[in-house]
């Protein structure tokens, strides 16, 4: 749960983030250039995952400054609360060359979950996926906003 939303702000993003299956991820450039990526993920309530291969811009980002922050889609459904800003600190985990993404087997589940139809409609299995997305991406939220 998010500490700065409350009440029906809070349930509603709540809501999405089990909903949703892609969220923006932003990054800075070394030279200070935001950049921002769509990428899958998984909320577990604590903390964002997000896997990656790891030598995309946003991995290289993320080794000069920790620093990111998340948003959904606007929800065009919804008139109240359909904008969702995270910001919050990234912490990257390595598999060893060759080896699958660091990440447990509660969060394989949850990933499966989540994107095992989106796995499949690009042809990849789970193993090809965690082999190729070597890198987990771990957010933790500091602030959170709702409008």
């Amino acid at each position: 749960m998010f500490l700065d939303l409350e009440g029906e702000r809070a349930d509603r993003a709540e809501a999405r983030l089990r909903e949703e299956t892609v969220i923006w991820l932003t990054t800075v450039t070394p030279d200070g250039q935001p950049q921002t990526s769509p990428v899958g993920y998984v909320w577990n309530g604590t903390t964002f995952l997000i896997i990656s291969a790891p030598g995309t811009p946003k991995v290289r980002n993320l080794r000069g400054n920790a620093r990111v922050a998340l948003h959904l889609d606007l929800d065009t459904g919804s008139e109240d609360h359909s904008v969702l800003t995270v910001e919050g600190v990234a912490e990257l985990d390595h598999a060893p060359p060759g080896g699958l993404a660091p990440v447990s087997e509660a969060e394989v589940s949850a990933y499966l979950e989540k994107h095992l139809e989106t796995m499949n409609e690009v042809g990849m299995t789970p193993e090809e996926v965690f082999a190729e997305f070597s890198t987990a991406i771990r957010v933790t939220p500091t602030r959170v906003r709702s409008y």
